[in-house]
């Protein structure tokens, strides 16, 4: 996914989504541009987690991915879908997409 703004305002959309999808925070810096979040109620056992990267592709221009880690015990993704697709569904919503 690409989007016209600034890794600060990413970083930002991320958690909100994050958020509205039943994800918690683990991890992340918005200057390295990857953030860590996590379904779980136990931080690092269990739930799905998801990894953030973003990087810029051109001046004003970010490109996120979105990738399920695979570490700890991870369970089934449930009736709402995976949770990269359930994050990347809410971040499109939040940001303008580029091109």
């Amino acid at each position: 996914m690409t989007f016209q703004a600034r890794p600060s305002d990413v970083f930002a959309a991320l958690q909100e989504a994050a958020r509205r999808t039943g994800f918690r925070y683990l991890a992340g810096d918005v200057n390295s541009g990857t953030a860590m979040f996590t379904s779980g109620k136990y931080l690092l056992m269990v739930g799905e987690k998801v990894h953030a990267r973003w990087t810029q592709v051109a001046p004003g221009t970010l490109q996120v991915t979105l990738t399920s880690a695979k570490f700890g015990v991870v369970g089934l993704s449930g009736r709402r879908g995976s949770g990269v697709d359930r994050l990347s569904d809410e971040l499109s919503g939040l940001l303008p997409h580029a091109g």
